[in-house]
């Protein structure tokens, strides 16, 4: 199904054309790893596997445009930071001037890194007043074109400049269901798609009573409401556990948890770009994790291939997701959620993320599947441009064309320490070299130098950092991964000044359960007999329950008999 593209969407052509004009070498496309770093190339070498990264400024390479080609409107970016500035780079690619709007006048943690002041016409700090932000925004030389998310804190304020300004934009009517993890989920089983089962509570005693009434399928997962990290996501295997993990979360930010059960199978990242209700799979991640302490610690992301055929889980899943992200009111702009499969009871959502996905994953995926693909590329058509590009992608699918293929196979390998100590050496010195000499290296994140503290990872926070292995061949990136793997395990990474081990096991390989994508289950430990503390603690909630079955009307927000009875498994994240 050949199609010929629509006018309008080749804008390397017009920007070196418009580069020669003026007598000017055209800039080449920049992309944002999302961790303070420019990774430059020319638009034909991000699907490339030799593309590396180098740093480099976007304002001090993009030619300064005539007061002819200046537009007269602008585009807003709502906290411009992590992955978002890939949105910011492909806009300046366009030639768009840009307004930063910054939901909080701090830049917290890793996100001052990635936020540059230099490349906004204007910068804006959102004061609690939407009406007052909008009114700034009016205010200006240029017109307000399109609001855009740039990362997670700025979700809400986005779709509320959007909507005050009468553009494109998600509405505010479901912002709660957005950003809160226990209304989005109540809006699924509302709208008759699968949800877990969960209970929303305000102290730890209703948290150990829900857990009880879930049932003693164990393990259950207590989470915070709001998207707020892994570190407020905990798995439990005892309501003894259940206990503690509600007290550290409630003990913090948090003035609520949800107790949920834990969904066993596969985990997968679905892609997506919205327009004006219509969603394009733009790219779909199988996510790999092991079992390490009760926690889970993150051990890889790898790009899947495409497929629409009847009965294949990417079918299943994309077509789960599409209906998630309509039942939540995501109309407009990038979204990346994060799915369950389970061969029996199908797919089920985690969470929908309506913003771009984060660190690292956008850039590799346009390398792995080209420039076009990426989700800064079709989020800056759908936004800015009316979506000619993504409508085109639309029809060529509907009449049979896959979402995408894959040039290339990636593999983002989160580094795992296996035990605790201070570094006598750095890691780049012992291990940098072999590692950067294996074919399909592409990038690494690990920022430890000697005399840092290096704790056994036991989830995404604890991880030393990551490498991105891109190739043609999937059987040579893994075979690499594997060996950095093994690597790991056998004290070829991590030289220690001083041991301080700790006695708790080392995480577990990954177990030989067959998956599609190869060996991608989650490990649970085995079951164990509980103490003597979860027995009475058990106890105690069975007494309680048969109270409040004898008296319904001392606990009217227990959950429905039906739901309780509605076994789902439940997912860290």
């Amino acid at each position: 199904h050949e199609r010929v593209r629509p006018a309008g969407v080749d804008v390397d052509r017009q920007r070196f054309a418009m580069a020669a004009a003026r007598g000017v070498e055209a800039p080449s496309s920049p992309c944002w790893n999302g961790m303070g770093v420019h990774m430059q190339g020319t638009c034909m070498s991000w699907a490339s596997s030799q593309y590396s990264p180098a740093q480099q400024n976007i304002s001090e390479q993009w030619p300064q445009m005539t007061a002819m080609e200046q537009r007269a409107e602008v585009v807003v970016v709502v906290d411009p930071y992590c992955s978002g500035r890939l949105v910011v780079d492909e806009l300046l690619l366009r030639g768009w001037p840009l307004v930063a709007v910054r939901s909080n006048a701090e830049v917290r943690g890793a996100l001052s890194s990635s936020w540059d002041p230099s490349v906004f016409e204007r910068t804006i700090v959102h004061s609690g007043d939407v009406l007052g932000t909008a009114r700034s925004l009016r205010e200006g030389l240029k017109r307000p074109v399109a609001v855009i998310t740039g990362s997670e804190p700025g979700t809400e304020l986005a779709d509320a400049l959007a909507e005050v300004l009468s553009l494109r934009g998600n509405g505010t009517a479901l912002s709660r269901c957005r950003k809160d993890r226990y209304f989005m989920q109540e809006r699924l089983r509302d709208c008759g798609l699968r949800a877990c089962a969960q209970k929303r509570c305000g102290t730890v005693r209703e948290a150990m009573m829900s857990a009880s009434e879930l049932g003693r399928h164990r393990p259950w997962v207590v989470k915070s409401c709001q998207f707020s990290g892994a570190e407020e996501v905990v798995r439990c295997d005892t309501i003894e556990a259940v206990a503690d993990a509600a007290t550290g979360i409630l003990g913090g930010r948090s003035d609520a948890v949800i107790v949920q059960e834990f969904l066993h199978g596969m985990e997968y990242v679905v892609d997506c770009v919205s327009l004006d209700g219509q969603h394009l799979v733009s790219g779909i991640w199988a996510v790999r994790r092991t079992t390490a302490g009760g926690e889970l610690a993150s051990d890889r992301k790898q790009t899947v291939h495409f497929s629409s055929e009847e009965g294949s889980i990417q079918r299943d899943i994309c077509e789960y997701v599409l209906q998630c992200l309509t039942a939540l009111g995501i109309q407009n702009g990038a979204s990346h959620s994060k799915v369950i499969y389970n061969e029996t009871q199908g797919p089920c959502l985690v969470k929908a993320c309506p913003w771009i996905h984060s660190s690292v994953a956008p850039a590799v995926f346009a390398a792995c599947a080209g420039r076009e693909q990426a989700q800064a590329f079709l989020l800056a058509d759908a936004m800015t441009e009316g979506g000619m590009y993504l409508s085109w992608k639309l029809e060529a699918i509907g009449m049979g064309s896959p979402a995408y293929e894959l040039a290339n196979y990636s593999i983002i390998l989160d580094l795992q320490c296996q035990e605790d100590g201070i570094l006598a050496r750095s890691v780049d010195e012992v291990a940098g070299d072999w590692i950067r000499n294996l074919s399909s290296f592409w990038m690494m994140k690990c920022d430890l130098e000697v005399g840092d503290r290096v704790r056994r990872s036991r989830d995404g926070i604890s991880s030393p950092g990551f490498i991105v292995l891109i190739g043609p061949d999937p059987s040579v990136v893994e075979q690499e991964a594997a060996l950095i793997r093994e690597a790991e395990r056998t004290g070829q990474m991590y030289v220690f000044s001083t041991s301080t081990s700790s006695k708790t096991p080392t995480p577990p390989t990954c177990s030989d359960d067959e998956g599609t994508w190869g060996k991608c289950g989650l490990f649970l430990p085995l079951p164990c007999d509980p103490t003597p503390r979860t027995k009475a603690l058990e106890s105690h909630m069975a007494i309680a329950g048969a109270h409040l079955m004898a008296s319904p009307s001392g606990s009217p927000e227990l959950l429905p008999k039906a739901c309780a009875e509605f076994v789902l498994d439940g997912v860290l994240e």
